[in-house]
């Protein structure tokens, strides 16, 4: 799967703290509590490949799959040039708090090396992933625009594994035309109880509805949690009826002769943001913000979203940590079973890794064929 991971850029040098392990911890010589400052900051990404949802040490636990999408350009004048399929590592780093106590790591870009630390890339920029104190990690955007503190450094032999920011739930936009037992209607009408048509189950009560508001700024923060526009007829077959607007990780149902030969099934689901550079696939870049909606029902379902089949909300753990405290309490409250860490959802189909939903996008581009075909 490709994990965003925001990189944070200065203009001078981090200093660090002297003898092991501060004299590799960003901000090492600081004292807990004391103010840090970031010289000319600038944000921006890096696409990390991981086949798991953490950032391992490599030199503890070794993972052969953490390797960087695509050659990136970071630190100040982009003076730290990172090759598409570098292996990067997490070793020492430092946890920093903004004022409302959000917590983040920040390590220094490294290139691993078997069984050792690996290379350190450059001290004018550092890897940024939210912390909680192993809890669940929050969704809170850094802000280079607030103050930071210093809370302490982290050793990897100590804490290997670095969860990856949730990377956002599968959900639909205000406007968004779902299927009814009354015939569609906007989903922002929707309240638990309505009755939605389903592919596999006919009409089902909807156990839960739920909304998320992001802000122009917050997306202008993350960029990958920005919306995907399937324009009418870009899947096949005159689908969807209207443009169609969901979040990047909303899986969208393809059904087609190319699926069934390199997965041995016509259908199958795969994330909107892994069919971008289709034709009429694309991200888009909303002025005002916008509300993701969340559809749940007993299980996971395909729904009828302005005439094409796309998922509902899967309770898988990426998912629900994605929706927020307050929403997992309500839905946990309706589905205890839910919050069992022994709990495996159960997918409408198969789910396509991110590998696989760019292999499958990129066939059907060069065979011009549709996503969603009939007679198959």
């Amino acid at each position: 799967m490709a994990y965003k991971v925001t990189v944070l850029s200065v203009s001078q040098a981090i200093a660090v703290g002297s003898g092991t392990p501060r004299s590799h911890a960003p901000w090492g010589g600081q004292s807990t509590g004391s103010n840090i400052v970031f010289h000319d900051p600038q944000l921006s990404e890096i696409t990390i490949d991981d086949d798991d949802p953490v950032f391992d040490a490599q030199r503890y636990s070794p993972d052969y799959q953490q390797t960087v999408a695509s050659t990136v350009s970071v630190g100040h004048n982009g003076s730290i040039v990172i090759a598409a399929g570098t292996r990067l590592s997490s070793h020492i780093g430092t946890i920093i708090r903004d004022p409302e106590g959000y917590e983040y790591y920040a390590l220094f870009p490294r290139a691993a090396e078997p069984g050792q630390v690996g290379v350190e890339l450059g001290r004018t920029a550092v890897l940024i992933i939210p912390h909680s104190g192993g809890q669940t990690p929050h969704t809170v955007p850094f802000d280079p625009a607030k103050a930071y503190s210093f809370v302490k450094v982290v050793n990897a032999a100590a804490d290997v594994s670095i969860p990856y920011a949730q990377q956002g739930a599968p959900c639909f936009t205000t406007g968004t035309l779902i299927e009814t037992q009354l015939g569609p209607r906007r989903i922002e009408q929707l309240t638990p109880g309505d009755m939605i048509r389903t592919r596999d189950n006919g009409m089902r009560w909807l156990a839960w509805i739920g909304a998320t508001r992001l802000d122009r700024r917050l997306l202008d923060l993350q960029p990958n949690l920005r919306p995907i526009r399937i324009r009418a007829g870009a899947l096949g077959c005159g689908l969807p009826a209207q443009d169609l607007t969901v979040s990047p990780q909303h899986r969208v149902l393809i059904r087609s002769k190319i699926a069934a030969r390199m997965f041995g099934e016509p259908e199958i689901l795969v994330a909107a943001k892994h069919l971008i550079g289709l034709p009429g696939i694309e991200a888009t870049d909303p002025a005002e913000g916008v509300t993701y909606w969340h559809m749940l029902f007993d299980g996971h379902e395909l729904v009828r979203s302005n005439g094409a089949w796309t998922e509902s909300l899967f309770t898988g753990p990426q998912a629900m940590e994605s929706v927020g405290e307050a929403a997992r309490r309500e839905i946990f409250a309706l589905f205890p079973e839910l919050a069992s860490p022994e709990f495996r959802p159960r997918g409408a189909r198969r789910l396509l890794s991110g590998r696989e939903g760019r292999k499958l996008a990129e066939r059907h581009a060069r065979n011009a064929h549709d996503l969603v075909e009939d007679g198959v």
